[in-house]
This record gives C-alpha cells, sequence and structure tokens, in this order.
C-alpha cells in the first residue's frame, strides 16, 4: 500500500501530509498485535502472549460497553438511526479494537442506502491524509480500494477534498468553497503498481461510482477519524493517532521475555535420574554376548564420566523459581499498565490460575477511568462526524426529504444521543438499583426481568400477564375465591 500512495500522490498531483516514521510505527504495531513482534523473530526461546492485543481488547470491551446511540428528529433520522444502529451492533467493538491498535480508523459513507453496508471502515494503510488544518483536522485524504481477480489487481483511488471554485450567481462570478469527490480505476498485471486507467463502469462493483461529485454547502469532509486520545510524538506534523500501546513497546518485550523465561523454567524442571551407562547395557546373545545399550525412559539419561560406583545413580529435580518470575511479570505488568494510561495494578497475573486478568475497575482507579472516558468521547465525536456525512449522502444519493437529526444540533448534549454503561457500577450493583427504582414506580418491571433476569421480551410480558391477571382476581373474589 506505501507504494500505491506514491501514485496516488502522483495521479492527484498533491502533497501527502505522511511520513515514513508514521508508516513504519504503523507496520511494527501491526505485526505487534498479530502476533509476530520483531523481538521474536529466530529466538525459539522468546514467544509471545500478545498482550499487546489484549490491552486493546480490553479497552474496546469497556469503552462500547453497554453502548447505545439515539440519532431522532424525523425520517432522515430514522434512516441515519438505522445505519449507527446496525455499525454498533455488528461490528463498533472490533472496529474499537482495530483503532487501539493503529492509532485510528476511519468511519466512512459507502454510498450504499442498505443500512447494513451502510458504513465503510478504512485501516491505516488504505488511506493517505493529503490535507490538515492547524489543529489536525483532516481536510483531505485519497482512500485506496482493490479488487483481485485473478492475475490481474483492479485499484480504486477516491480523493476528497475542498476546492475553491467559482460560480456563477446572479449573473455574477463568486469564489465559493466546495467540497468534491473524485474516483479513478485501474488495472495492473502486478501488485505494486497502479497499471494504466481504466473506466470505472470496467468493475462491475464500481460501475455505478460516479468520476466526479462536486457538492455544495459543506463544512467538513464526509468522513469521519475515530483517533486514538495519545498524543503523536513519533510525527507531531501528522493528524493520525499512535497505538495506544506504542508508548510502552519495550515493557512489551520484557514481558513476553519474562513469560517465557518462566514457561521454560517449567518444561525444564521435569524429573531426570542420571546412571552409570555401564549399568544399563546387556549382553545380546545372538551377537555373541555383545553389550548393547538398553533403550531408556525419557526421564532416565545415562553417564558415564565422573560417577563412582558407590554413586552410580543420582536423582536431578530442577528448582523452580516462579514466585520470583510472577513478581518480575507483575512488576512489568504495572509499568505496561501505567504507559498505556491505565492505574497500577490494572492488569497482574493471578497465582492461583496462571491468568492475566484486569481487576475490577474500582473508586481509586482515576487513570484508568479517565482513559476509558476519554476513548468513549473521541468515539463520540467520531460518530457525530459520521452523522453528519449520512446526513450529506442522504442529499446526494439518495434524495432523502430533509428533516431534523439530533445529532447535528449543536444544542444537543452527547447524554441525549450516547448511552455507555457506568465503569463504576457492577451487575449486582445494577440490579439492586433497579429493583430499589422499582419500589419507587420509576423503572419498568419488564425491563428489569429482561436485563437482569435472564428473560426475553415474550417471556417477560407473559409473566407479568399473569401476575397481573392473579392480582386482577385477588381484589374480586379474595386470594383462594373465598367470599
Amino acid at each position: 500500500m506505501n507504494v500505491l500512495k506514491t501514485y496516488a500522490k502522483k495521479e492527484f498531483n498533491v502533497n501527502l501530509v505522511s511520513s515514513a516514521m508514521m508508516e513504519t510505527a504503523q507496520s511494527i504495531w501491526q505485526q505487534i498485535i498479530a502476533g509476530h513482534p520483531y523481538w521474536i523473530s529466530g529466538d525459539k526461546d522468546i514467544r509471545t502472549i500478545n498482550f499487546a492485543k489484549f490491552l486493546c481488547q480490553y479497552t474496546a470491551k469497556k469503552t462500547c460497553l453497554d453502548l447505545k446511540v439515539t440519532v431522532s428528529g424525523s425520517e432522515r433520522a430514522k434512516y441515519i438511526d438505522k445505519c449507527i444502529s446496525r455499525m454498533i451492533l455488528k461490528s463498533i467493538r472490533d472496529k474499537v479494537e482495530d483503532a487501539c491498535g493503529l492509532g485510528g480508523i476511519i468511519l466512512k459513507p459507502s454510498g450504499t442506502y442498505n443500512p447494513s453496508g451502510a458504513i465503510d471502515y478504512v485501516m491505516p494503510g488504505n488511506f493517505v491524509v493529503t490535507e490538515k488544518d492547524n489543529n489536525g483536522v483532516i481536510l483531505g485524504a485519497i482512500f485506496i480500494d482493490r479488487i483481485i481477480c485473478g492475475s490481474d489487481y483492479y485499484t480504486r483511488l477516491e480523493y476528497h477534498h475542498f476546492v475553491q471554485m467559482n460560480t456563477a450567481v446572479e449573473n455574477t462570478e463568486e469564489l465559493k468553497r466546495v467540497y468534491v469527490i473524485e474516483n479513478r480505476a485501474y488495472k495492473s498485471s502486478h501488485k505494486d503498481s497502479l497499471g494504466r486507467m481504466i473506466s470505472l463502469t470496467d468493475v462491475s462493483e464500481w460501475a455505478a461510482i460516479q468520476p466526479q461529485l462536486i457538492i455544495s454547502n459543506v463544512e467538513k469532509v464526509l468522513f469521519a477519524y475515530f483517533k486514538m486520545p495519545y498524543n503523536n510524538t513519533i510525527d507531531y506534523e501528522s493528524p493520525e493517532g499512535v497505538a495506544m500501546f506504542s508508548n510502552c513497546i519495550e515493557e512489551l518485550r520484557d514481558l513476553d521475555i519474562a513469560w517465557s523465561m518462566k514457561g521454560n523454567e517449567v518444561e525444564d524442571s521435569k524429573h531426570m535420574t542420571f546412571i552409570d551407562e555401564r549399568r544399563i547395557l546387556k549382553a545380546d546373545v545372538k551377537n555373541m554376548g555383545i553389550r548393547t545399550k538398553i533403550k531408556l525412559p525419557r526421564f532416565v539419561q545415562g553417564i558415564r564420566q565422573g560417577i563412582e560406583e558407590s554413586n552410580a545413580i543420582q536423582e536431578h529435580v530442577a528448582t523452580l523459581l516462579t514466585g520470583d518470575r510472577i513478581t518480575d511479570i507483575n512488576s512489568i505488568l504495572s509499568m505496561i499498565s501505567t504507559k498505556a494510561g491505565f492505574s497500577q495494578g490494572q492488569f497482574v497475573l493471578d497465582r492461583k490460575t496462571g491468568m492475566v486478568t484486569a481487576t475490577q475497575i474500582e473508586s481509586d482507579d482515576n487513570e484508568t477511568v479517565e482513559t476509558i472516558m476519554d476513548v468513549r468521547s473521541a468515539l463520540q465525536s467520531s460518530i457525530r462526524d459520521l452523522i453528519y456525512a449520512l446526513d450529506k449522502y442522504c442529499d446526494i444519493f439518495f434524495d432523502m426529504p430533509s428533516g431534523y437529526v439530533n445529532a447535528l444540533d449543536d444544542e444537543v448534549p452527547n447524554e441525549d444521543i450516547f448511552y455507555f454503561k457506568d465503569l463504576m457500577s457492577t451487575f449486582e450493583q445494577d440490579r439492586m438499583r433497579a429493583l430499589k427504582l422499582i419500589t419507587q414506580g420509576v423503572y419498568s418491571k419488564k425491563k428489569y426481568l429482561i436485563e437482569y433476569e435472564g428473560f426475553d421480551e415474550k417471556e417477560a410480558e407473559i409473566m407479568l400477564a399473569e401476575i397481573a391477571a392473579e392480582n386482577n382476581a385477588g381484589k374480586k373474589d379474595g386470594l383462594f375465591d373465598e367470599e
């Protein structure tokens, strides 16, 4: 993809807001979360537990905990709500995890009316930034889409950017800022080349895409960049984010070494018995009494030099330093927690189970709570940008009647659009709170049965109907129909 970025730069005659440093860093992050970090290359004694991926999974899980997004206000808002709901239901947690591992991800309308396929997810490496403002807000980008068919490579470049264009207004020329989307297709027999330009209609998947769209009344780019809330010290000029573990890569290496050494120590601790080789020979009658070596079990080893007759059999029991190893591992985990933005001791190696687990978030875990809240805030901002892009696509592609959309109203707070589960609460705390609210008459009994007792909607309705019928019968005839 880095080669294709260079071609894209030439095709549209633009400068790229990217650097070799960021591309190298993204490649390293990708290898780490894929389970192939550079420190295990060629060293069989060091294996990876891929804690970086676990860190991303944990963050994504806490970020998206019970996430709900409500878009309302009109028929158009209902359509956008369906698109966002499909994303939340099917993809959002995986995409947040991807962003944690690579610094960010682009959420972009696909131009497809079907809500299930209305949003594309573009990973770093599949897009290149062409323009940004002083605040690091992306103002232009080229997206790279590729289809492989047999030995042929079809590539589509989609360029989003703003231009100043002369427009006719009341018989006068006026310079106006418009948003332009350009699409170009190419065919090549080599993966590292764009090849020759072809028509978009030559590829069935791209046949409906227009070569150029000029759109007025657009205030920001028609895609959203979900960026990790960590300062990019790799390349200060880049608007892209950094992986959440980018500041603790050396500690991740140390963790893999410490874990591998603990595993190697356990593997090497098998019981061994050493016996004088002269005592494990037997006479072979068929071969005129020549003594041959007896086949030994794997835990018995023959040794001759240095073994005295009186001490021909020796036992070897390896010393395990498991306690020291676990202490070292937890020390490294504590440093990883701190440098990734979590509270110290957030991740520990359980001595009983041998599993690395995340501790329950408690009231004093301010660092953990603040980090998750920062990620949630970045996600909220990117989803609102995505809703803005979807709204414009309704004008461009679907000719849908305009209408009020609450998420586009700056006066509507995030709390009225987004819902996240409280990080400080546990399931049992939530259940007891819901029971208390039921007694106060401000919480739905049906909702309680579904969320906290495991009933589905139909079962809950039947149960409540039966209770209502019993209560009505009791009021009429008494508890057991007595007069």
